[in-house]
Formats: C-alpha cells, sequence, structure tokens
C-alpha cells in the first residue's frame, strides 16, 4: 500500500511538471506573439511588385542598407495594384510603389494623404499576342488588351485608341495581377497587355511583340510614396538606403543582381541576361508638369 501511495505521489509530480512546463511554454508562445506583432506595428513597411521598378527596394532589404537601430524595414509583396492601394488606404504599409494616375485618385477620392517620395524609370509596353495578327494600333480593333483600371494602364489604352482611331471597339480587360495578365497572354487568352520589366523581356523572348512604349511618351508616371503615417527619422533612413541601393546597381548594372531578380520577380536566368540596360534614378521629386497630368488624365 506504501508503495502504491509512493507511486502515485511520483506520477501525480510529474504530471504536475508536465503541465507546468507546458503552460510555460504556452506563456512563452503568447509572449513572442506579442512581441512580434509590436514590431511589425512598429515596423516601416513598403509595398511592392514583382517589377524591376522595385528592384533598389529588394536589394537595401537584402543587404540591409540602413541602421537596422533607427529603422526596420519590412517588405510587403503585392502581384496587383490593387492590392497596393488597399495597403495604403487601410495604412498598412507607409511607402508604396505606385504609378501618379492610382497616386492622384486615392488622394482625390479617397483623401489618402500620400507624400511623393520619387519619381521611378518605370515604363510601360504594350505586348501584342504573337497569334494575334495585331501589326499596328488600329488592328487592335476588335481585340481584347488587359489593363488595370484608374492606373496607367487604363490611362495608356485610352491613349492610344484615341490615337490609332481602330474601326471596332477595343475591349478593356481589367486583369489587375501583372503575373495573371502575363499568363493570360502566353494562354492565348488575350491580344494583348500592358507589361513592365522584366515581364515585358519574359513574353517578348516567347516571340510576342511589343507594339508600343511608354517611355516615348514625355510622361514620367512611376513613383513611390509615403502614406503620411511614418516616423521621420524612419522615412530618412530608408530614403539614404533607397540611394545607396539605386548607386549600386548603377554601378553593377543589373544583371549583377540576377539571383535577387529571379528571387522577387519569379523569373529565370535567360529572362535576366536579356534585360535591357537600365540607369536607375536616385530620389528625385516627381514634375510638377506629370502630377498635373496625373490629375487631369490629360494626354
Amino acid at each position: 500500500m506504501k508503495q502504491f501511495n509512493y507511486l502515485l505521489i511520483i506520477a501525480m509530480l510529474v504530471l504536475y511538471g508536465c503541465g507546468s512546463s507546458d503552460k510555460e511554454k504556452d506563456l512563452e508562445r503568447q509572449r513572442q506573439a506579442a512581441k512580434e506583432r509590436k514590431a511589425e506595428a512598429e515596423a516601416f513597411k513598403v509595398g511592392v511588385l514583382p517589377t524591376m521598378d522595385c528592384l533598389p527596394i529588394y536589394l537595401l532589404k537584402d543587404s540591409v542598407l540602413y541602421d537596422t537601430a533607427k529603422v526596420d524595414i519590412r517588405l510587403k509583396p503585392f502581384t496587383a495594384q490593387m492590392d497596393c492601394d488597399t495597403a495604403m488606404i487601410g495604412r498598412s504599409v507607409q511607402a508604396c510603389v505606385t504609378d501618379l494616375i492610382r497616386a492622384e485618385r486615392l488622394k482625390a477620392k479617397r483623401r489618402v494623404p500620400l507624400i511623393y517620395l520619387t519619381e521611378t524609370n518605370a515604363s510601360w509596353q504594350l505586348v501584342v499576342n504573337k497569334k494575334s495578327n495585331v501589326k499596328k494600333l488600329a488592328d487592335l480593333s476588335d481585340k481584347i488588351v488587359a489593363m488595370a483600371r484608374h492606373s496607367i494602364t487604363d490611362y495608356l489604352t485610352n491613349k492610344i485608341i484615341d490615337k490609332a482611331k481602330p474601326k471596332y471597339a477595343v475591349y478593356k480587360a481589367q486583369i489587375n495581377d501583372v503575373l495573371v495578365r502575363q499568363k493570360m497572354l502566353q494562354a492565348d487568352e488575350v491580344d494583348a497587355i500592358w507589361a513592365s520589366e522584366p515581364q515585358t523581356t519574359q513574353v517578348r523572348l516567347a516571340g510576342n511583340t511589343i507594339l508600343y512604349n511608354s517611355a516615348e511618351d514625355q510622361f514620367v508616371p512611376g513613383a513611390i510614396v509615403f502614406v503620411d503615417s511614418g516616423d521621420a527619422q524612419q522615412q530618412a533612413e530608408f530614403q539614404e538606403a533607397y540611394n545607396k541601393a539605386v548607386d549600386l546597381i548603377n554601378r553593377n548594372g543589373v544583371q549583377h543582381y540576377a539571383a535577387l531578380i529571379e528571387k522577387y520577380m519569379k523569373v529565370n536566368e535567360q529572362v535576366v541576361a536579356a534585360l535591357p540596360k537600365t540607369t536607375f534614378k536616385r530620389i528625385i521629386t516627381p514634375r510638377p508638369v506629370d502630377i498635373i497630368r496625373a490629375q487631369h488624365r490629360k494626354y
């Protein structure tokens, strides 16, 4: 009987010890989760897309070109500009890559307090399906063009329609996701898409044709904005790191960062090797003439 009581006491102590240990582990998990939530809330979050205009941001993050004691930069990857808009409206990012058309609309229609950090070298190309038999802009008559509403691609679609005056309507298909847009062209589901690098090079290598390039225009629509909720020191650290990244890319060339491009933009080494030579801009505020143009949507 004494032996039974002894064993029972041991068993109870073991169970109590296990229960206490599990409780401590659960409390530690809760503490870590609360710590991470606090760090996430205080971090400087940047909305990015899988496009070449974001390369300096990817580089500054991966190479840690900033003082981590002063700012915790975290990237929020999206594949559609509409999702970037949602993040800016909800203030879940402190900075974001966008275009002037979208930014001015967010400021006017949604009262989002955006501050322009810099223009970018982003351009958009109208890539025509190799099976569509489209040789010139007027041939887009009765064709489907994939774009995104209230964006630079919407603006450019309207512009080329007005310029070419095709005989029949051009059908604008709202495909917000830049990667889905590319896949639809490759699957022959649309006649043309608006794309930027590196997606442009990827579909061009597949035999599709570039019919129009926005870089030919005087309008510079690419932009990075601050959502006016960030700490001034965080903004300053981000700006300094951005310029450092631009200087490195311009010195070494984009192909030097092939691994980074493949990682974040989901392309292979053949696409990276074929990318055009690109010079990135250090921080420079968008020109007033471009902002006015975006506000009034004038060509």
